[in-house]
């Protein structure tokens, strides 16, 4: 079986390597003033690096999560 971590290294840089191929392929639709098709593909980028940044953003609302628990008492 392949190392946990592995994998999450390799789905991490597949999702970097989406969202770098999906804008540079907007930049050409818009380039061809091909508006829509640009904003939907730079939509698209921007979720393929959120996805990258997973577990960066889960902790960062973990964190939010707790400050506001911690708060409330």
């Amino acid at each position: 079986m392949i190392n946990q971590n592995i994998s999450k290294i390799i789905i991490t840089l597949a999702f970097f390597y989406s969202a770098l191929v999906c804008h540079f392929k907007a930049m050409e639709f818009f380039e061809n003033k091909e508006i829509f098709l640009a904003f939907f593909l730079w939509f698209c980028a921007l979720t393929s690096f959120c996805g990258a940044l997973r577990f960066q953003i889960a902790k960062i609302v973990y964190k939010i999560r707790d400050l506001i628990k911690n708060g409330k008492k």
